[in-house]
């Protein structure tokens, strides 16, 4: 009898702690359950600092971009209450993955910046497969390393239309391109206007611009075009064709020839003018009467010079020549 008493004691109290228990699990009104899953995503929103691990959030946007086998890792600038903010950029390509072990390289000049652009192109200088990751620091704080979506490779460089300036010099065509790298190469195409079908090509290096096109017809007209290329045969669009007319030069030896020429055939034209002229005078009278007809004099003018003569006669002859005036003057009124 004893022994059941101190059983049903001993099931009463397990049952009052489980109700008990059960109590103080229960949530009251659903509000501390719902207040523990809103925290975290408060957090999230509030801070990018996670204080609780000490790192800070990973740099988002980033990306690869690559013109012209220049190659640039850019990103967006980390928003938080820590300042400085330093970046650091690693990159990891063939050699590091499979000859070391899978080790990362620092990037030069791209350790502790401020900036959000790094320069990789020294650092990806094979065809392989490149992966890169970058980190920010601030005050001891660290995140996480953030990479672009897919390894690089820089075959996959995106290539412009070169910039491609020329100019006539002689009988040769000067070309030079503004944007060419040891990597990058130009092809130029150049042919004689109307005969593009016999097209010549020239591969132009680093080295060898300007390139001297030399050799040309004078008086023909020579037509350019050129491409950037890759060393795998990747090439860009064609410039637009350009045009150049060579034109016919004279000897510097002979430099003095055409102002002599000039200067006799001035001297000739002259004296043939004027050997013209003499023969109309002497030889040709009467085309020159014909031309440039001689008016007689008038009658007045022949007696003037008639009184001229009388007016050194003697004196009497004079008077009988002189007759009286009548002169009248009206009365005034």
């Amino acid at each position: 009898m004893k022994e059941r008493g101190t059983e049903r004691q001993s099931q009463g109290l397990v049952g009052r702690e489980g109700s008990v228990e059960g109590r103080r699990g229960m949530p009251m009104n659903g509000g501390p359950s719902a207040l523990m899953l809103l925290l975290p995503l408060l957090l999230r929103l509030i801070s990018p600092i996670r204080t609780d691990t000490g790192k800070l959030s990973s740099p988002q946007g980033v990306l690869i971009e690559s013109t012209n086998m220049k190659h640039w890792l850019k990103w967006r600038p980390l928003q938080a209450p820590c300042h400085p903010i330093s970046y650091s950029v690693q990159y990891q390509g063939y050699f590091e993955l499979y000859i070391k072990n899978g080790s990362w390289e620092d990037a030069p000049y791209c350790q502790n910046m401020d900036g959000v652009v790094c320069d990789l192109t020294a650092s990806l200088g094979s065809d392989s497969d490149y992966n890169v990751r970058l980190r920010a620091e601030c005050r001891g704080q660290v995140s996480d390393w953030a990479s672009p979506a897919a390894p690089f490779n820089r075959r996959e460089t995106n290539l412009t239309v070169p910039k491609m300036n020329a100019a006539v010099s002689g009988d040769s065509i000067q070309v030079a391109f503004t944007d060419l790298t040891e990597t990058v190469d130009v092809i130029l195409k150049h042919w004689r206007k109307g005969l593009e079908q016999e097209a010549s090509t020239q591969h132009i290096t680093m080295e060898r611009s300007p390139f001297h096109l030399g050799g040309l017809q004078e008086g023909a007209t020579y037509c350019l075009s050129a491409q950037t290329a890759l060393h795998n045969n990747k090439r860009s669009v064609t410039t637009e064709t350009q045009c150049f007319n060579i034109a016919v030069s004279i000897d510097p030896a002979h430099s003095w020839l055409k102002p002599t020429v000039v200067c006799v055939a001035l001297v000739i034209v002259t004296g043939l003018g004027l050997a013209a002229f003499w023969c109309v005078t002497k030889c040709c009278p009467t085309l020159l009467n014909t031309c440039w007809p001689k008016e007689p004099l008038p009658d007045a003018l022949l007696h003037r010079e008639a009184d001229t003569r009388l007016r050194f006669a003697p004196g009497e002859e004079l008077h009988e020549l002189c007759q009286p005036v009548l002169v009248l003057i009206p009365d005034p009124v």
